[in-house]
């Protein structure tokens, strides 16, 4: 929480990171088990090879991929169901989280990193926050140097993508 609120404090911040090789998949499973417990009805499908590797900071990774699904479970109007797929081609490889959320209206997507930022909705009353949780992931990744998008899904929900350049 105290670097979190660091970055809050000044946006020229910079957090240490100390890269690590992580094999994706089973770490990916370990921050999603606990989560599964928690919450009976969440579904969760990760397609991601078996040798798929990055580097990162296990530490803020773990925090962005927790982040990522736990505003995807507190968006989503019924049982969250939530896809974790990896795509790789010769420049990159591309880390979606997608879910059955509410998603963001169109107009407000290109906002959602920003600090302090919280998209009005009929689920902010029910939902915590300060607005610092997708500006925390998004400073994170770009001291990684990869990039973070957000875009609708065509039926419903939200889709994140990291991209991590090929190493």
């Amino acid at each position: 929480i105290e670097k979190i609120l660091n970055i809050a404090r000044n946006d020229e911040s910079a957090l240490a990171i100390n890269p690590v090789k992580i094999q994706l998949l089973p770490f990916l499973n370990e921050i999603i088990e606990p989560l599964k417990l928690k919450h009976e009805n969440l579904k969760i499908e990760i397609d991601v090879n078996d040798d798929e590797t990055i580097f990162a900071d296990e530490f803020h990774f773990t925090n962005i991929v927790h982040n990522l699904i736990d505003n995807s479970i507190k968006y989503s109007e019924e049982n969250p169901e939530i896809k974790i797929k990896s795509t790789r081609n010769n420049k990159e490889l591309k880390l979606d989280f997608s879910d059955n959320g509410i998603g963001i209206p169109t107009k407000n997507i290109s906002f959602i990193f920003d600090k302090f930022y919280r998209v009005s909705n009929k689920k902010n009353n029910e939902v915590n926050g300060f607005g610092l949780g997708l500006f925390y992931v998004k400073k994170i990744v770009q001291q990684h140097h990869w990039k973070i998008f957000a875009r609708n899904n065509s039926e419903k929900g939200l889709t994140i993508s990291i991209t991590f350049p090929n190493s």
